[in-house]
């Protein structure tokens, strides 16, 4: 089966593995050309691209010659992505580790975006403020649009006067939970933004708080029209692409078409579920889900304890570890902050006895985390003479104190 990226969208994709790289905050024309990066960022965003569209070494060699992203997108388009000999690889965000790399086929990309395109069929035009080299924003900023035959535009990932200007009635609005977050914060200000009327959304790469999505559905205290018409969430990973859909909030999943329910053997002779495609290998899922039968499910905790901060998967033990490095920490524990403190990590730490002030252990700890990836630094971090714990013993939830410390 052929995959044949149009270079318009292959274009797309170069300046979205390029943006980080390039340190630019925007994307649109102005994002600055290969020729005018200096050598070593250009040749890592080479690298990006040649990685994501799978290239060989000599097209990847070649691929840093070309002085815009538009000659870059036809080479790609002339290469072995144009005559559909490759795959396209997703990556990791490498916040718990290094990054981790997944191939994708062409059946598979069009088999996912065939999926999804019942539940977006009468979808006029799709606005997304994900980056498209992510797993969901090629599914959906991509790959559904050419199945629907509809337009997409790509905006800037801050929800500001001139993206509300733009958007038009019925548009379906491809974003993440902190994004929508801002939309609803926005629209509930003094001066609230006017949005056009059936705007709809879907929200992926994180769970998106419920409050949130029902404050968007809601009706405006002035009797003016909800924000959204009604919102998606697609429950997925970067390993498997896009696993089930939900409309409602507080709703269970269900499986999307294209995969089928397994069994695998579990620990002490148990039974664990995995998923896979019509002719594929079942594939374990990372997190505990709770199934009501072959196609419903309810997710309930990742295997590997990790949360997720700003859509970033990140492992509060190993941060934990982290501050334990150092010489004066006797003890501490990391959580993710509860919604009324937060969407960051926040740290308990107990310091040895007779320790250096604790204004000055606090600055210690800040630059050893500074090493961290941005969504791995705890933004509180609050030292007692013990770590939080119940009437009974086991380890209890704190209140934040951010910046200052309390003496040991």
């Amino acid at each position: 089966m052929t995959f044949p990226v149009e270079q318009a969208d292959c274009c797309r994709i170069v300046r979205s593995l390029a943006l980080p790289v390039a340190r630019v905050s925007v994307m649109s024309a102005e994002l600055l050309q290969p020729r005018e990066l200096p050598e070593e960022r250009r040749r890592i965003a080479a690298e990006a691209v040649a990685g994501f569209f799978g290239l060989d070494d000599e097209e990847a060699f070649a691929l840093a010659k070309p002085a815009t992203y538009e000659q870059w997108a036809e080479h790609i388009c002339r290469g072995s992505v144009g005559q559909g000999r490759t795959n396209i690889v997703f990556c990791t965000s490498g916040s718990s580790g290094p990054p981790v790399s997944h191939s994708f086929t062409a059946q598979e990309l069009t088999e996912e975006a065939q999926s999804l395109a019942p539940f977006f069929a009468d979808t006029k035009r799709v606005v997304s403020v994900m980056p498209v080299h992510h797993i969901f924003g090629f599914a959906f900023a991509v790959m559904l649009p050419r199945i629907l035959g509809i337009e997409v535009v790509d905006r800037h990932p801050l929800p500001s006067e001139d993206f509300f200007r733009a958007l038009r009635p019925g548009d379906l609005i491809l974003a993440f939970p902190v994004f929508w977050k801002s939309v609803l914060d926005m629209c509930s200000g003094q001066r609230p933004p006017l949005l056009p009327p059936e705007i709809r959304g879907v929200t992926s790469g994180a769970p998106c708080p419920p409050e949130v999505i029902e404050g968007l559905l809601a009706a405006r205290p002035d009797g003016a029209q909800p924000l959204c018409a009604g919102m998606t969430e697609i429950y997925g990973a970067t390993e498997f692409g896009a696993v089930g859909i939900r409309r409602e909030c507080r709703g269970i999943y269900s499986l999307l078409p294209h995969w089928r329910r397994v069994a695998l053997p579990g620990p002490e002779g148990g039974e664990e579920w995995a998923i896979r495609r019509e002719h594929g290998k079942p594939l374990p899922l990372p997190d505990h889900l709770a199934w009501r039968d072959e196609r419903h499910f309810e997710p309930r905790q990742r295997k590997d304890k990790a949360v997720q901060v700003a859509g970033i998967n990140v492992f509060p033990e190993q941060v934990a570890e982290v501050l334990r490095g150092h010489p004066l920490v006797a003890d501490c524990v990391v959580r993710l902050m509860r919604q009324e403190e937060g969407s960051r990590l926040k740290a308990f730490v107990v310091p040895r006895r007779d320790t250096i002030a604790a204004t000055r252990l606090m600055r210690e700890l800040r630059r050893l985390t500074a090493g961290l990836e941005p969504a791995a630094r705890p933004k509180s971090i609050r030292f007692g003479k013990r770590l939080p714990r119940t009437a009974t013993g086991k380890a209890a939830d704190w209140d934040i104190n951010d910046g200052d410390a309390e003496n040991a």
